[in-house]
Parts: C-alpha cells; sequence; structure tokens
C-alpha cells in the first residue's frame, strides 16, 4: 500500500502495551510527590551561603609567580573552612586552605594557599594539558552568568599542569573547552600556592550594572589521602553541581569587553602511501600525482565578543590532522555507529547545541550530530551511471568532505535567555577516476551542502525551569542524478521543557520533536526503505513504500521524570515515540523509528562509609517496546550495582534478561522474525589508580536461549614509571558466536530468499597509548590500534516461517554459492609532538598511519599469522606540520 501520512488512518499514535500504562502511571506518581512551589525552588538563604569579596586592584600590579606576597593580596578578604565530600562526607577537610580573591580592568585572580602537614607527600604529576591524573588539585569555578547552570573551571597542580571545563545544566561539564589563561604553583614547606590570572575575556557575564555576585567554588584534592574538599558543601548525594555554589561578591563596573582573538594558522602535509599496485594515483613515491608539490593549506579560527556574554566563533579552511583516529571497527550489522566528535571547533561549546530524542543509554540520539559535517562522502565513485558497463578503472576518494568554513553564535543574555546559533558550509567532493587509455574524469560523491542549526533556551526560577527550542536545516545542491537518492532539504525542529524541584531532588523532562525531510522521487523511496524504519516490510501492515512522495514527515516525543538526587531510594520513569515517517539522520543521529519505548528505572544509593565499603549503588530496570502497527517487539529488565571498597578498590556486575521476541530489522527489510530470548551479563573491577599500577577489566557476555553465545574481556593496565611518563594499555578479545547472523537476500521468480548462518567470530584489538610530557607546554603522544576481526559461516539457510514458535521450523537448507567468510585487519595510529610555545599558540608535529586488509580467503582466526600479516602490510604514511598563532585585538 502507499502512505503518505507518517500516521496510517485507523492506527493510535500510542500503540497499545505497558507504554501507555506507564504514562498513566507516571501522571499518577506526580499527584503524590512533593509540591511544586516556587518556595521549593528557592536556594537557602542568602546569609547561609558562603561568601567571599574580592577586591579592587590596580593594573599590572600582580606578579603571576604563585607566591602571594604582594600586598594587594594582604588587603584581599581570605575565606577557609573546606568541607569534605570524599571520603568522610561532611567533616572539616583534613588540611587547611585559604583563598583570595582580586581584579583589576583585565583579568580576576585567585590566590589559593593549601597548607599540608606532609609537605613531601604533595604528588603533582606531569602530563599534557587537560589530562586527569592522580596528583593534588586546585580547581577554581565561576558561575558568571549567576545562573545556578553553567560555570567556567580552571585546574592546576603543583608540577603546574592546566585543565578547564565549561559546566553546563548544573551537572554536566565539558572538558574540551579551552580558554587563554595562565596560573603558576609553588611547593614549599608548609604546603603549596596556586595563583591563577583569568582574563575577562575569557569569561561570559552579563555588563549590565554596575555590581555583581557570581556564583564562585573551590575544590581542593588531596591526593594521598583521595580527599575531595569543597569551599562551599556539596553533599555526595546532591547531583547539582553549580546551584551549591557560594558567594562572589565585591565586583563592580566590569569590563564590557568586545576583543577579538585571531588563531590563523599554516599546515605542511605529506603523503607516503604503500604498494600503488599499478593504481595511477600512487605511483609517485610520496603519493603526489603528475609529480605535484606536497599539500599547503592556510586557514584561520576566529572570536569575537560581540558583547560580555556573546560571542561569534569562525574557522575558514579547518584543518584536524592533529585529532586522534577513530577506533577500528567491522560493522556487520546494518546501522551505522556512533562516533565521538573530536574536532576542537565542534566540541567546544557544543553542549548548547545538545537535544537528546532518548532516554538514559540512548541519550546519544540526537537533533544536531556534529559528525555530519565534513563526514566522509557519501557515494563511491561505483555508484555513477557514467561507470556504468566500465570495470577496469582506478579511482581516489577524498577522505572527508571538505568544511570551507563554519561559524557559531553562543551566549546567554542578562535576560535568562541562552542562545546558539551554527552555519556550516561544505564543498563539493568529487572522485577522481582514471579508466586506461582515457581522461581522468571528476565523478560527484558529496554535493555542496549548507547546514544550520539554532538552539535557544529560556531559564526561570533560579536556573531550575527550563523551557527551549531548537532548529536544523540541511540543503543540498543536488548537481546531477548520481546524487539523486539524497534529500534535497531536511528541517527537524523540537522543543524541550525541564523543572527540578524539591531541592532539586525531582526532575521532569518533557521533548516534542518533529522532522520534514523533501526531494526526489528516487530520495524518498531511499528513506523509506533506509534500516532506520524499512517500510518495504512485508508484514507491516500499517507501512508500505510510495514511489511518488516528495517529501515525508515525522514526530517524536519524549517524557522522563522522577527522583535523581537524595538517599538512599531513587527512580525514574520514562516513555519516548519515533513515528515511522521521523527522520533526523541528515544532520540528527537516531537508529530507528516506528518505535515507542517505555521505562522503569528504581535505585538505591548509600554514601555512608563503612570498615569495608566506602559507598554502595543497586539499580533496577525495566522496559516495553512496540511500533506503531501495534505489534510487540519485546520487554526486558536488569539489575546492575556497583560498589566502592574502603582500599579505593571498585567492583560492579550486572544482568539483564530481553525476552523472546519478533525484530523487524535483523532481515533489513524483510519479515519480521522471531529472535530467541538472552541473558547478558557484566562483570569489572579496578584498582586504586592512584598508584604506580593501576588495572581495570571490564567483561560482559550473552548467551541466548538456543545456546549460542557472545563474550568480551577487556582489561586495561596503566603504568606510570615516572612522574612524566604514561603508558596505557587496553587490549580486547571478542567471541561471537552468532546462529542468526543475516548475509543475503536474494531475488527469485517465487519471491525474495533472506538467507542466515552460523557465524563463528573472533576479535582482537589492542589501544595502546603513550605520553610523555617534557613540560606542561610541550608533549609527546603516540596512539596506536592494531585490529583483527575473523569470522567463519556454517550451517547457511534460508528463513521460511520467521515467527514459528519451533527455531528449527524458522529454517531451511540452503546451497548458498558466495563465500561470506572474511579476515579482515587494520592497523591505526598518530604520533603526535604538541609546543605551546605562547598561550594559545601552538606547533604540532605529526606522523600518521594506516594499513587496511581484507581477505576471503579464510575466516578463521590465527594471531601470529594475523597480526604478521598487518604488520608487513605497506600502509599509508601522513606526516603534517601544524602552526598556530593566537592573537588578541
Amino acid at each position: 500500500m502507499k502512505i503518505n501520512n507518517p500516521f496510517p488512518a485507523g492506527k493510535s499514535l500510542v500503540p497499545p502495551g505497558a507504554g501507555f500504562l506507564l504514562i498513566l502511571i507516571f501522571s499518577a506518581s506526580i499527584l503524590y510527590l512533593p509540591t511544586i512551589t516556587v518556595a521549593d525552588s528557592v536556594e537557602e538563604p542568602l546569609e547561609l551561603l558562603k561568601t567571599v569579596y574580592a577586591v579592587k586592584i590596580s593594573s599590572n600590579v600582580i606578579k603571576l609567580d604563585g607566591i602571594l606576597d604582594e600586598e594587594d593580596w594582604q588587603s584581599a578578604q581570605a575565606s577557609s573552612g573546606f568541607i569534605q565530600r570524599q571520603p568522610n562526607d561532611g567533616d572539616p577537610s583534613t588540611e587547611k586552605t585559604m583563598v583570595r580573591v582580586v581584579y583589576d580592568d583585565q583579568c580576576i585572580y585567585v590566590g589559593v594557599r593549601a597548607f599540608d602537614s606532609c609537605p613531601l607527600e604533595i604528588c603533582g604529576l606531569l602530563t599534557r594539558r587537560d589530562e586527569d591524573s592522580p596528583s593534588d588539585w586546585i580547581k577554581v569555578h565561576f558561575d558568571s552568568y549567576d545562573d545556578n547552570r553553567t560555570a567556567f573551571e580552571f585546574s592546576v597542580n603543583p608540577a603546574g599542569v592546566k585543565r578547564d571545563a565549561f559546566w553546563f545544566d548544573g551537572n554536566n561539564n565539558d572538558e574540551n573547552w579551552d580558554a587563554i589563561w595562565e596560573v603558576k604553583t609553588r611547593v614549599d614547606e608548609t604546603g603549596w600556592c596556586a595563583e591563577f590570572a583569568i582574563p575577562f575575556s575569557q569569561l561570559r557575564y552579563s555588563s549590565n550594572g554596575t555590581r555583581k555576585n557570581w556564583g564562585f567554588q573551590v575544590e581542593r584534592y588531596i591526593n594521598r589521602n583521595n580527599e575531595a574538599a569543597l569551599w562551599s558543601p556539596r553533599p555526595q548525594d546532591v547531583s547539582q553541581v553549580v546551584s551549591c555554589f557560594g558567594i562572589l561578591e565585591g565586583l563592580a563596573d566590569l569590563p564590557a569587553l568586545r576583543n577579538l582573538e585571531i588563531l590563523p594558522y599554516i599546515v605542511m602535509n605529506a603523503d607516503h602511501n604503500g604498494d600503488p599496485d599499478g593504481n595511477p594515483f600512487l605511483e609517485n613515491k610520496w603519493g603526489f600525482p603528475d609529480g605535484n608539490n606536497p599539500d599547503f593549506r592556510l586557514g584561520a579560527d576566529i572570536k569575537y565578543g560581540i558583547s560580555s556574554d556573546i560571542t561569534l566563533n569562525m574557522t575558514i579552511n579547518p584543518d584536524f590532522g592533529q585529532v586522534e583516529q577513530d577506533p577500528s571497527e567491522f560493522n556487520l550489522t546494518a546501522f551505522e555507529t556512533y562516533l565521538d566528535e573530536r574536532r576542537p571547533f565542534f566540541v567546544e561549546g557544543g553542549n548548547i547545541f545538545n537535544f537528546s530524542l532518548g532516554i538514559g543509554d540512548n541519550e546519544r540520539e540526537q537533533l544536531f550530530y556534529s559528525r555530519r559535517i565534513g563526514r566522509s562522502p557519501q557515494f563511491y565513485a561505483d555508484d555513477s551511471e557514467r561507470l556504468s558497463g566500465i570495470d577496469d578503472f582506478y579511482t581516489e576518494t577524498p577522505q572527508f568532505t571538505k568544511i570551507l568554513g563554519a561559524a557559531k553564535v553562543t551566549g546567554r543574555t542578562s535576560g535568562g535567555w541562552s542562545i546558539g546559533l551554527l552555519e556550516a558550509i561544505t564543498d563539493k567532493e568529487e572522485a577522481m577516476v582514471e579508466v586506461p587509455g582515457r581522461e581522468r574524469i571528476g565523478v560527484a560523491v558529496e554535493p555542496m551542502t549548507s547546514y544550520t542549526i539554532l538552539r535557544a533556551t529560556r531559564e526561570f526560577n533560579e536556573g531550575r525551569s527550563t523551557i527551549g527550542g531548537m532548529a536544523t536545516s540541511v540543503y543540498r545542491d543536488l548537481p546531477n542524478e548520481d546524487l539523486s537518492s539524497l534529500s534535497t532539504r531536511a528541517i527537524t525542529s523540537g522543543l524541550d521543557l525541564n523543572h527540578r524541584w524539591n531541592d532539586d531532588k525531582y526532575t521532569i523532562i518533557a521533548r516534542v520533536m518533529g522532522s520534514h525531510i523533501s526531494g526526489s522521487e528516487e530520495a524518498m523511496i531511499a528513506a523509506q526503505r533506509s534500516p532506520v524504519r524499512y517500510y518495504q516490510r512485508p508484514d507491516a501492515s500499517h507501512l508500505g513504500v510510495d514511489s511518488t512522495l516528495t517529501h515525508m514527515e515525522g514526530i517524536s516525543a519524549t517524557l522522563w521524570g522522577g527522583k535523581f538526587s537524595g538517599e538512599p531510594w531513587r527512580f525514574g520513569l520514562g516513555f519516548n515515540t519515533k513515528s515511522p515517517g521521523f527522520e533526523v539522520n541528515d544532520l540528527g543521529f537516531a537508529r530507528n523509528a516506528d518505535n515507542t519505548f517505555g521505562v522503569i528505572w528504581v535505585g538505591y544509593r548509600d554514601y555512608d562509609p563503612g570498615k569495608i565499603v566506602r559507598n554502595w549503588n543497586l539499580n533496577f530496570n525495566h522496559w516495553h517496546s512496540a511500533n506503531y502497527g501495534g505489534d510487540y517487539l519485546g520487554w526486558g529488565g536488569n539489575m546492575n550495582g556497583y560498589m566502592l571498597l574502603a582500599n579505593y578498590w571498585g567492583l560492579w556486575g550486572g544482568m539483564a534478561r530481553n525476552n523472546a521476541r519478533p525484530t523487524n530489522t535483523l532481515l533489513r527489510g524483510g519479515p519480521s522474525i522471531l529472535y530467541p530470548g538472552r541473558w547478558n551479563s557484566w562483570h569489572g573491577i579496578h584498582t586504586d589508580d592512584r598508584n604506580m599500577f593501576s588495572f581495570r577489566y571490564n567483561g560482559w557476555g550473552s548467551r541466548s536461549d538456543e545456546g549460542w553465545w557472545t563474550y568480551e574481556i577487556r582489561p586495561s593496565l596503566r603504568i606510570r614509571p615516572a612522574t612524566r611518563f604514561n603508558i596505557n594499555l587496553s587490549p580486547s578479545y571478542t567471541i561471537n558466536n552468532n546462529d542468526m547472523q543475516y548475509i543475503d537476500c536474494i531475488e527469485s521468480p517465487d519471491g525474495d530468499k533472506y538467507i542466515m548462518g552460523h557465524l563463528d567470530q573472533r576479535t582482537i584489538a589492542i589501544t595502546a597509548r603513550l605520553d610523555f610530557t617534557i613540560s606542561p607546554e610541550m608533549s609527546f603522544q603516540f596512539y596506536g590500534m592494531p585490529f583483527v576481526s575473523a569470522g567463519k559461516f556454517s550451517g547457511i539457510r534460508e528463513v521460511v516461517q520467521p515467527r514459528a514458535n519451533s527455531y528449527d521450523d524458522r529454517f531451511a537448507p540452503y546451497d548458498y554459492s558466495d563465500n561470506p567468510d572474511f579476515n579482515f585487519k587494520q592497523f591505526r595510529s598518530n604520533l603526535v609532538f604538541r609546543w605551546e610555545f605562547d598561550p594559545g599558540s601552538t606547533i604540532y608535529l605529526v606522523w600518521s598511519r594506516g594499513a587496511t586488509d581484507f581477505e576471503e580467503e579464510y575466516g578463521d582466526f590465527g594471531f601470529e599469522r594475523d597480526m604478521s600479516r598487518l604488520f608487513s602490510i605497506a600502509g599509508d604514511n601522513t606526516f603534517l606540520v601544524k602552526i598556530n598563532k593566537w592573537f588578541s585585538l
């Protein structure tokens, strides 16, 4: 049947089952929660909050040396009285700490004197910037918007290693945020000092009015005691962070800065490719066809303070050559893998564009997934009609789509609005093709594309209530029919509501989202047949592919709430739904549509330390899923827990049950097939990571009711042989016995035949990281990952009765002529030298290596054979020099 409307006639938007019941339970439970009033949401009276006063001083008086001997420091009020959060929650800190704050027209200065009765045991490991380590630390936080939701964090250890982070939503932090600031430390016979100088240009605040109060917090970590002590107390059972800050008073006539920062860069790189094997694009030894010169690129990052609370960031022709490569994998599913963002422009401040589609573990599903911008081309030269019927040709395809430029405006107004606007343009990409005896031609593999994201949030009630919206737009300039299966335009929008009450113990979150895509009939057919929804499923009576569509719409909604803070009991109830036509993957990330999902969570927390156990928690979950046709898709539950022992070793584990259920994605557009129930379990242990040798182990396993199973072990060893040297080895080994591995769909006069088989797969990966730090500004980093995955098939058969109660009745033997076995090997590595020769100015020297090999001759796994083969492959090498220089105007 054809379907134009995402909601078929006669179908309920919410299918029958526990999903609807869950909403009723949630609504009823709200009636018995503490009454929501404004009074419940107000902070304790100001006189009960910790307060420190900042003193205005003359400019250029403070000499940054970590000594705190200037008279201006002595004129400032000293505040102390730190309270432990761990190990003994609520007790006074075991060591005295004093804090002073002064400021001038350019910077705010914080002086922290950390007294220590055992100065020889003060620990400061030398690492690269932004890396956590088992050291003593001093952390300074400013809630410069005074909104109880956002804060800027600046940290230092006794070795002078700096870390910074941006806090958002009250309890989440972005450690990839980097600011330009200075700090000096000094260790003496009474303890150690940290002297911070934070330029106002690196903070965001409202410049309206003459006098300001900011939220303020200082945290001290004493490594030998594993002690975290805070100037303004925050008990362990409180999940919010920023709302627990004290008050910084005395700030007056702060500068309304409109500073301009420019970071131009030059990149020089050379590629040395492996065995060309007759490929004309690789014939030159250094990988420059036709004798071209090495690649030189220029670009710049620009930051402009539109006001003291609104910032414009721009990047022109960005380069991310120093960024660590993505981990290897061999994906046997129809779904794409979620990849973490590592590119600085998109990571820094990216939190403001967060708009989750799901609940809990599904919060990776977002309206905005920044890896879409600059992605690998979505097509190959082989897909082009221009090469139809030609078998002998060579290609060179760009690895990524070039970002011509991107800009974002972010900030918060004095009226409580947080705003974010991002625009990016990527270039048209072509694969170069050479057919022997003919001229080279370019084949389009990715169109020029414009991406736009707008996010706005309004805060109320001391930051405890927010209402916001988000909209995204993608427009593609489709040059020819080769790319016609892409949508021309994709638009999404969403509204969200968050509210906390009763001392922030209770939270409710509601979201509603919509999507609209348009394009050619071919593009809409591709969207309908994609793994996200599979409209072509023969047993999905509520769906069907409409070959005349030129647009498609859908909606999604989420309700999630409960008690997420406080002791001992916590709970949550949630519901999520996505209509069949909901599509966000042009700029967002979602694995499925045509789905409803309900979940109940109950947790128990005990933070009272005992002689053996310091704290522990236990969690129980239950979920239920169905689709818009009213088909039940399964239910399950799990129990999991964590225990921290008195010696700071940790133990965790869990067990889950998923019942037998029909799955509508396993046959990739075919009918739903009954999938056996499964038991899953996981467990792990970690040692005290303050030691020279620390160990962590993760293991998980899964066994179906039919007896086939999967197991993975993932140990990790960290070695710190010296204060400036760090080694981390993380091998993993996975055994996957899957008796229902999809292989192929074969068209025949009798109908499509869906082929499955028993897969015996072995995968090994070794992730190695070595860091050598010469100084806080100069370091070497190595990352390497050999990866091998081999799979051998047996018992190949076709699906004949996909929903038969008897497992054996679902299949019949099939004579499959192709060989689906595989042996995939890959090695990826980066060696990076980084030198911050001036604040904000850096030189990178990078060597990247990649080697890939795929064989079908054998699917068995042989460690010695496969590793030997992997390291004998003539791989590709890239040598890169990147220099950037920071200017503040």
